[in-house]
């Protein structure tokens, strides 16, 4: 689906510039009657166009189904909770805690007229951060990697200084965080190197409670422990080591990220009622341009 490369804040304002925008420029040109039923249908297309990637938005937010992160099914799934980092990230230029920022350094070009105006700027610098940042709930946390995501209702600060204009937009730490994606377990494999170290050191333990290790591995009663008992011991300390590591991935070490299929990815400062409501505000908006403009149109004809 095409909606997928556009985001919200760009369909709002392209969709009512051009309302607004494609009638008034007609009338300025003074267009003939004749092609003003085209423009009308033009921008009832334009109105629709929108209404329906609000609509798009709420249907891909039902989706996802609303879990808490334990409780969380692999998959395309909806968290809310606080975020926070597991080391310090601050904005570059005005030092904010955060868990997510991207900022700009524009340079204002002055007019050559030798006005106090500036006439234009010119990007500087632009840097945005790279760094994951943990998603907690009342039930479990996850990591979130957030590049690639779509994120909206940030904080944003500008001032000016020396010429130069600063923008820094970021998501302040412990704060709630509300996130769509892809959720999957980490890829974090049990090196041979690893797996050595825990299992000798299981061994030991059990080398050091003799009557414990005799109760179950003495098979024949000899009230000694032979090589194949040893070995079978063995065995079952590797067996173990190895459940409690998949046990320990499958239970708190969950990413969620962008999904590989397209999927939307969006992380908000508002909680997901506020953004279903928002959409539906949008929806309400744009289809109400459309029909009346259907309605006007149909009347004149």
């Amino acid at each position: 689906m095409a909606f997928r490369f556009f985001k919200s804040q760009t369909i709002n304002v392209a969709a009512l510039g051009l309302v607004v925008a494609v009638p008034f420029v007609a009338y300025a040109m003074r267009v003939h009657s004749q092609y003003w039923p085209s423009i009308w249908w033009s921008v009832i297309a334009i109105s629709g166009f929108a209404a329906t990637f609000h609509f798009w938005r709420l249907l891909k937010m039902h989706e996802a189904p609303i879990s808490t992160i334990a409780a969380a099914a692999q998959g395309y799934v909806e968290l809310y909770g606080d975020a926070r980092t597991e080391q310090p990230l601050r904005t570059p230029y005005h030092s904010i805690p955060c868990v997510w920022y991207r900022a700009w350094v524009f340079a204002n070009v002055q007019n050559p007229s030798g006005t106090d105006h500036f006439s234009h700027n010119r990007l500087l610098e632009y840097v945005e951060s790279q760094s994951t940042f943990i998603l907690k709930d009342e039930s479990g946390q996850c990591v979130v990697d957030p590049k690639g995501a779509e994120v909206i209702y940030f904080q944003a600060r500008t001032w000016r200084k020396n010429n130069h204009r600063y923008v820094e937009e970021y998501l302040p730490a412990n704060q709630p965080i509300y996130v769509i994606g892809q959720l999957d377990t980490r890829k974090e494999t049990l090196s041979p190197s690893a797996l050595n170290s825990a299992v000798r050191a299981r061994l030991k333990d059990l080398k050091s409670k003799p009557e414990q290790l005799l109760n179950q591995y003495d098979h024949n009663l000899n009230r000694q422990i032979d090589m194949d008992e040893w070995e079978l011991a063995r065995q079952d300390v590797i067996h173990q080591v190895k459940s409690e590591h998949a046990m320990h991935a499958h239970t708190g070490n969950f990413l969620l990220s962008k999904p590989g299929d397209g999927h939307m990815f969006l992380i908000s400062a508002k909680s997901p009622i506020q953004l279903r409501a928002q959409h539906k505000q949008w929806l309400l908006v744009f289809l109400l341009i459309a029909v009346t403009l259907l309605v006007f149109s149909l009347l004149r004809v």
